[in-house]
């Protein structure tokens, strides 16, 4: 019954009445409307009939409204998307006809309109408009196309040219360019907001040192519009606005050195001044807010109250103190903006000692706030992560050792390879793998338990009331998880630990320990291959992202085996040699593709770059125990015999032998297979090279084994 009920009230109502739903595209914007239901009203005010348009869209029905000034569907649909309301008035260009219509959302992507004719409603103020501008000194009427069409004036003297020269004209012809095109830029405004625009100029003849304030009206009719425009001599109000502005200027110029915002009343608190910053903070401009109750313009609030703070001038013209505000203070906006303020406010006297009005100083505390708020913030979580830090999870670890969170459960995790992947890849990705680890550990535990970051690898959750095997299965849930993600380094591995705290005499840092002890074995026993892992997935890196890498490094240790056999090495040594020689370039891994691929000379900062690799090489390789023997001959293979070489500018036997031997068999390489800014050598000129390097850039022993064996070989290998 009170559905049928409603549904007779809209259908008798005398307000036009319609039910829309909004049609968006496949990115979610409005594009249509759908008319649903529409009562006799809507018919009535719209000439739109019910049979014709329930079931049919805006554009099905009036296809013409695409060309409207006034956008109809996304007015809508920010409505209906959003279940919001407004009310506006606006005319239908397909409709011929003034609204005032009020739209609300009873639910999303729906929207209901209630319509208003107010055509005649406009018509009559238009012409009450027209009425009221005779009272000024001279009236213009200009057409639509911008041809003054009629000059209603007082004093035809008061013309700058007579007026039977003014109808007729185009806008264009009677004044300047400059001035033309102000004046098209007003009636097009006026046009666009329907809006009165005000206009003020001086008089176009030179010798005319009149002022005229222009007020600009756009007159709608049923088929067409046009222009009127009033216009007052405001000559005098200039010549007293030049007065004023000149003594305003002493006390602007005060008020503008203040990085403060200053606001003063008179006796009864009613606001006299206010300077630039104090109109950009309250939103009131000293125009609006003079004569105002201060607390209208300065609206002071408790921040966590929101209740009203007392106003700060009553209170100094009661007592005659000079008064601060309380901490936690936010200024209400005119613009609806909430700012954290500190103030105060002080009494301003005559020479009798007698209070005449305050003076308020009031500035943002935003920046101090926030920055409060990022230093208490700071104190207690980790930056990078944004998990809890090692000082709150201390904090909280003592707060939550009580016999009510038994059993209190603690998972601790190492991140493999985290120095590793800081030396390959940068430490922007050891970041990103942090941020990953960080964030599977927040997605797989529960929302109140607590995580933080306690070390620079190290991540501990402590869990109240969880025993010991549930702890278990969140650890393998976020091992599963990470083991599957894939970063710069390849698969993500973490050591876990875990202890439990069953009962009250239990001590908790015994229990911490327990849980580190077992993360620290655990992480032993799979150190080694995970290590060796690492390695050869940025290997394999490496030769995706330079592809001739792989074949110059397994040339390079081909090479090196054969002098150190010559050599007489033993088959450990030659084994570590070739090792050597197909790791020397790891260190490129972080080194980027716009230098090692540049075909074009390399700058000073490139070479730079370049002669980096070995000592990134060094700090992947060098705490890894199966392959730190290997980094100090891959640290040198760029040293140079005559102590020219880098990075630490060694000489003679200084640089470890195999250093020397890699040092050969890379240059020769290098010569002749080239690099993309330099073309390769032939055999021949390449083995001159390598002579020519005897003594400065080779060892001369190494060189001449290397010759010996190129000549074995018919000068190929």
């Amino acid at each position: 019954m009170a559905n049928n009920f409603y549904h007779e009230t809209i259908k008798h109502l005398h307000v036009g009445y319609a039910y829309h739903r909004i049609i968006c595209d496949t990115q979610g914007v409005p594009v249509d409307y759908e008319f649903i239901e529409v009562n006799k009203a809507f018919e009535t005010a719209t000439g739109l009939q019910s049979q014709m348009i329930i079931g049919k869209t805006l554009t099905q029905i009036l296809p013409e409204i695409k060309d409207s000034d006034f956008n109809w569907i996304r007015f809508y649909g920010e409505i209906a998307l959003n279940n919001g309301a407004d009310e506006i008035e606006q005319y239908s260009e397909p409709l011929k006809r003034w609204y005032r219509i009020q739209v609300y959302s009873p639910e999303t992507n729906y929207f209901i309109t209630l319509f208003h004719d107010i055509t005649r409603e406009k018509q009559d103020l238009a012409e009450k408009n027209l009425l009221l501008t005779t009272l000024h000194d001279i009236v213009f009427e200009v057409s639509d196309d911008y041809y003054f069409t009629n000059v209603i004036v007082h004093d035809e003297t008061t013309l700058f040219m007579p007026k039977n020269k003014i109808i007729g004209s185009h806008i264009t012809t009677i004044f300047s360019k400059d001035i033309s095109d102000e004046i098209l830029s007003v009636f097009k405004k006026t046009y666009t907001t329907q809006k009165k625009q005000n206009y003020e100029y001086k008089s176009p003849l030179i010798s005319d040192e009149r002022w005229f304030l222009a007020d600009f009206f756009c007159i709608k009719t049923d088929q067409s519009f046009k222009f009127v425009v009033s216009i007052q001599d405001i000559t005098q109000r200039k010549v007293i606005e030049k007065s004023l502005f000149i003594e305003k200027e002493r006390f602007r110029t005060t008020l503008l050195s203040i990085g403060d915002g200053v606001i003063s009343t008179d006796s009864r608190g009613y606001v006299t001044l206010i300077n630039k910053v104090a109109e950009k903070l309250t939103g009131w401009s000293l125009q609006e807010a003079y004569g105002l109750p201060l607390d209208q313009v300065l609206c002071l609030v408790d921040e966590y109250t929101r209740e009203s703070c007392e106003n700060p001038a009553a209170r100094v013209l009661e007592t005659g103190a000079i008064i601060e505000l309380n901490n936690h203070t936010l200024l209400l906006s005119k613009d609806g903006l909430t700012i954290p303020i500190e103030d105060s406010a002080a009494p301003i006297k005559d020479q009798d000692g007698h209070i005449t009005g305050v003076v308020i100083v009031f500035r943002d505390f935003s920046d101090k706030k926030e920055k409060q708020e990022q230093i208490e913030y700071l104190s207690f979580h980790d930056h990078l992560t944004g998990l809890y830090n090692r000082r709150f999870f201390d904090e909280e670890l003592r707060r939550l050792n009580t016999p009510r969170n038994l059993p209190l459960s603690l998972l601790i995790f190492d991140v493999n390879g985290l120095k590793l992947t800081n030396d390959a890849f940068g430490h922007l990705a050891g970041d990103r793998l942090l941020q990953k680890v960080s964030q599977i550990m927040q997605e797989k535990a529960r929302s109140d338990d607590i995580i933080a970051r306690v070390g620079g690898d190290e991540f501990v959750i402590l869990l109240p009331q969880t025993t010991i095997k549930e702890a278990k299965e969140l650890a393998k849930r976020i091992n599963t998880a990470l083991s599957q993600e894939n970063l710069e380094a390849g698969h993500i591995s973490i050591s876990s630990g875990w202890g439990v705290k069953n009962t009250p005499d239990e001590e908790i840092d015994e229990v911490f320990k327990a849980a580190e002890n077992k993360m620290y074995q655990y992480k032993i026993s799979e150190r080694s291959s995970t290590r060796n892992e690492a390695i050869q997935f940025i290997m394999k890196t490496l030769y995706e992202k330079l592809p001739r890498e792989q074949e110059h490094s397994e040339r390079v240790s081909k090479i090196s085996g054969l002098i150190g056999t010559e050599l007489g090495m033993t088959n450990e040594e030659i084994n570590e040699l070739k090792t050597a020689g197909t790791l020397h370039d790891i260190g490129k891994i972080a080194i980027g593709n716009e230098i090692l691929d540049k075909s074009d000379k390399l700058t000073n900062f490139e070479w730079m770059e370049i002669h980096r690799h070995p000592e990134i090489s060094y700090s992947i390789l060098s705490s890894l125990n199966d392959y730190a023997p290997l980094a100090n001959i891959i640290l040198f293979h760029h040293e140079r015999y005559d102590g020219k070489g880098y990075p630490k500018g060694l000489s003679g036997d200084q640089i470890p032998l195999q250093a020397r031997i890699i040092a050969v068999a890379d240059a020769f390489d290098a010569m002749t297979y080239g690099r993309p800014y330099k073309e390769p050598l032939t055999l021949e000129a390449a083995i001159q090279e390598i002579i020519n390097g005897k003594h400065t850039q080779f060892d001369p022993e190494v060189a001449d084994v290397f010759l010996r064996i190129v000549s074995e070989n018919n000068n190929e290998l």
